[in-house]
C-alpha cells in the first residue's frame, strides 16, 4: 500500500477500549498518514491520544445532523483514501456522510448494538436494521473477532469482511512477583449496563467469602451509581487513568475477572493474557472458540475461582491456555488485515 495513504478514523467516543483500538492502529500502519474525529474530547478519559499517532485531530459536536455535516466537512478537506468508521454512532455519520462509490468506507463495529441484553427485543431489531440498511453504504467490514464478520452478513448487501484481531501495546510492564499473601482480583471498562460491574462484585463477595482480606480494582469509570456501589463494598475505582498506570495495576492482578454481558472482542482481554495475568471471562458468544476453563461460572451459588489465586500451577494453567486460544491476535496479524483491508479499497476505485 501507497506510504501517505490517508485515513479518516470517525468516532463518537475516543476513550476505553475502542480508543484503545484505534490508536493502536496507527502504531500497526504507521507509515500511512491518519486523521481522527470524535464526538468527545481526546483526552478526557486518559491519555489514549498520546498513544495514536495522528497527524489531524478533530471534533464533532451538537446535534446527530450536526455531526453528519461535520464528517462531511472533513471528508471534502482532508480527501481521505479511506474513511474507517467505528462503533455505532461513528459508523452512521460516516455512512449518512458521504458515499462509498466516491469515498472508500470502511466499518469496524467494535460490538454490534443489537448485542445489547439490557434493552427489549423490539428495540434490539430496531437496531439490526439500520445496520442493514448503512450496510448497503459500506465498501468493507473490518471486525473484532469472527463472530463480528459473520454478523455483518446482511441480506441487502454483504460487503467483504475482514477479521483485524484486537491485541496488546507492544509495552507493557513487567509483571511483579507475588508479595506476602494478599491477593488482587481486577475488573474493568466502562460502568456501563455492558461492562455489568454488578456480576464483578457478585463474583468477588464470592471469593472474598473464602478469602476475606482479598482486595478488588476497577479499572475505569463511568455511571456515579454504579462506582457508588462498587466502593460501598469496598472495591477501588481508579478513574481514568493513563495507559501505562492501567496496565501496571493489571499486571500486578492475580485474578483478572472479564464481567461484561455482551462483547465483540474486549480488548482488556487481550491485555491481560499479554501480562500473563490469569483471567476468566463471562460466556458470551465472541468467546465461543474459548475452553470452558476460561470461563465464570454464570451461577452465582457456584464455588468461587479460588484455585487461580492459591494455585500456581493452576494460574500457569490458565494463562498458557490464553496465549493459545489467542495466538492470532498478534501485531503482525492486525498491520496485514490493515493493510489488507485499506489496498482492497484502492485497487477497488
Amino acid at each position: 500500500m501507497a506510504e501517505g495513504t490517508r485515513v479518516l478514523h470517525v468516532v463518537q467516543k475516543f476513550s476505553s477500549g475502542v480508543g484503545s483500538a484505534i490508536a493502536q492502529y496507527t502504531r500497526s500502519v504507521p507509515e500511512l498518514e491518519h486523521h481522527l474525529v470524535s464526538g468527545t474530547p481526546v483526552d478526557a478519559e486518559g491519555d489514549l491520544a498520546d498513544h495514536g499517532d495522528f497527524a489531524s485531530v478533530h471534533r464533532m459536536d451538537g446535534s446527530h445532523l450536526s455531526r453528519i455535516r461535520r464528517v462531511r466537512e472533513l471528508v471534502a478537506e482532508l480527501r481521505p483514501d479511506v474513511v474507517h468508521a467505528h462503533s455505532s454512532h461513528g459508523g452512521a455519520y460516516a455512512r449518512l456522510a458521504v458515499s462509498r462509490w466516491r469515498t472508500p468506507l470502511v466499518y469496524t463495529p467494535h460490538c454490534y448494538a443489537f448485542e445489547r441484553r439490557d434493552v427489549a427485543f423490539a428495540v434490539r431489531a430496531a437496531f439490526w436494521a439500520v445496520e442493514a440498511l448503512l450496510a448497503v453504504n459500506t465498501s468493507a467490514v473490518a471486525a473484532c473477532s469472527a463472530r463480528e464478520a459473520r454478523l455483518s452478513r446482511m441480506p441487502l448487501r454483504r460487503p467483504p469482511r475482514w477479521v483485524v484481531p484486537n491485541i496488546a501495546p507492544a509495552h507493557r510492564p513487567d509483571r511483579p512477583g507475588r508479595q506476602g499473601t494478599e491477593r488482587l482480583v481486577v475488573g474493568g471498562g466502562r460502568l456501563s449496563p455492558q461492562k455489568d460491574p454488578a456480576f464483578f462484585l457478585a463474583v468477588v463477595r464470592r471469593l472474598r467469602a473464602a478469602r476475606p482480606g482479598l482486595r478488588a480494582v476497577w479499572l475505569g469509570d463511568g455511571d456515579p451509581a454504579r462506582r457508588a456501589a462498587l466502593e460501598a463494598e469496598g472495591v477501588e475505582v481508579t478513574g481514568w487513568l493513563p495507559r501505562d498506570a492501567t496496565l501496571k495495576t493489571l499486571s500486578a492482578a492475580d485474578l483478572y475477572l472479564h464481567s461484561a454481558r455482551w462483547e465483540g472482542f474486549p480488548l482488556m482481554v487481550a491485555e491481560a493474557a499479554a501480562l500473563e495475568v490469569p483471567t476468566l471471562v463471562r460466556r458470551l458468544p465472541c468467546f465461543v472458540d474459548v475452553p470452558l476453563a476460561l470461563t465464570l461460572d454464570p451461577d452465582p451459588h457456584a464455588p468461587p475461582p479460588l484455585a487461580l489465586l492459591d494455585d500456581g500451577a493452576a494460574a500457569a494453567t490458565n494463562v498458557l491456555a490464553w496465549a493459545e486460544a489467542l495466538g492470532g491476535h498478534t501485531a503482525a496479524a492486525q498491520r496485514a488485515a490493515l493493510l489488507a483491508v485499506y489496498s482492497a479499497q484502492n485497487s477497488a476505485r
